[in-house]
């Protein structure tokens, strides 16, 4: 993912008819909303925490009998950070192509600076991957046409650990058409065509999952199939940025979007929505879980610089939301190295410290590397090149 730069609110302005509570937190001097921090945060950590426990060895059943099943059911639905990841991309790359509608240089500035902000990285460990994954050209030469989650069209093999390019391909196909659109089309019109994505993406799936297409190497992947996450988060930036951004129309905005959750569950429920692989959860889960991710959303953007969302914006919250695009990337390769350097060592980790040991020993290790290694990213990396930002 790209780990979203805070997003900003550079051209809005508080509504009138706002009561004083409302203003105050509206026209607070900070730009960035520091919320969405929170959410980043809660997406990459979800993810890492899905990959740790079930990343490599597979885990019997019977070995996590004795944790609750409400959080085994949690773990295992960290595939759905991603989808709060679409979300918060697609607000903040909508917002800032409505702020910078009509100034000279709109494509310019938004490429080259999506450019600086994604490129630099994302070549690093593409040169450093395709050295540790040897026979893996092919993959990585669509890495670099931001194509790999197309590798199962081109019938080229996807590596463990650099698999996570997919959904990187699948924003930057986002973000070769969304600036277009943005650019030319009135802003009713906009809203249309995201309504229609976000209400039609569904319908696709469940479409070519009943003519036998692959949920996971195809469908879960392929672009088109996942625009609707990216949608809805553009739906949400301009929510904020209309008259229509207040906290009683946020109270029904989200009543609207957890009732549609809930209308999708109970009428799709008989036909298996929440089970695995069928047709109705390949085209809905991901919409069920996409609307309450909006939902909370829209009100912690109502609530924004409250004591509500204290918590998302808290230290830690913030530090991991820096750190979640270098995160990302690099957490499977370097789980990867981790087993491979047992193996060299002929070195059974579940034979020795059982299966809890296992995952816990791991998680502790290839998380301290990940957050280490983000850290200097960031640091010596990332942030002297996001300074050539302002030239653009």
């Amino acid at each position: 993912m790209t780990g979203l730069a805070a997003p900003t609110l550079s051209k809005w302005a508080p509504p009138k008819y706002l009561d004083a509570g409302e203003r105050k937190i509206a026209e607070m001097p900070h730009p960035q909303i520091l919320e969405l921090d929170g959410f980043r945060a809660i997406a990459i950590l979800w993810v890492l925490l899905l990959h740790f426990v079930y990343g490599w060895a597979p885990i019997p059943p019977a070995a996590l009998s004795g944790v609750p099943p409400i959080v085994v059911g949690a773990v295992s639905h960290g595939w759905l950070g991603v989808d709060l990841f679409f979300i918060l991309s697609g607000f903040l790359i909508t917002g800032i192509l409505v702020d910078a509608r009509g100034r000279p240089n709109y494509f310019r500035n938004f490429y080259a600076r999506r450019g600086l902000r994604i490129l630099p990285l994302y070549l690093i460990c593409i040169a450093v991957m395709a050295v540790a994954y040897r026979g893996q050209a092919a993959f990585f030469g669509l890495s670099l046409l931001f194509m790999a989650n197309f590798a199962h069209y081109f019938r080229v093999g996807m590596p463990h650990g650099p698999g996570v390019f997919w959904s990187l391909a699948v924003e930057e196909h986002f973000y070769l058409l969304w600036p277009l659109l943005v650019r030319f089309l009135r802003r009713s019109s906009l809203l249309g065509l995201t309504v229609v994505l976000v209400l039609g993406t569904p319908v696709l799936r469940g479409y070519c999952s009943y003519t036998g297409m692959d949920i996971v190497r195809e469908i879960y992947v392929y672009s088109f199939f996942r625009f609707d996450g990216l949608a809805l988060g553009a739906i949400l930036a301009m929510w904020v940025r209309s008259d229509y951004y207040n906290r009683k129309m946020a109270w029904r905005f989200a009543g609207l979007l957890v009732g549609l959750a809930v209308l999708i569950t109970l009428c799709a429920l008989p036909f298996g929505v929440m089970q695995a692989h069928t047709v109705a959860s390949c085209a809905l889960r991901s919409t069920q879980a996409q609307f309450l991710f909006a939902a909370a959303i829209v009100m912690a953007l109502a609530f924004r610089g409250s004591s509500y969302t204290a918590f998302l914006r808290s230290r830690p919250a913030r530090i991991t939301a820096e750190l979640s695009f270098c995160l990302y990337l690099i957490h499977l390769a370097l789980g990867d190295s981790y087993y491979s350097a047992l193996h060299a060592m002929h070195f059974n980790d579940i034979a020795h410290f059982g299966i809890d040991g296992a995952i816990f020993v791991r998680s502790l290790v290839i998380g301290t590397a990940a957050f280490g290694l983000a850290a200097l990213s960031k640091r010596f990396l990332e942030n002297p090149i996001l300074r050539l930002k302002r030239y653009f």
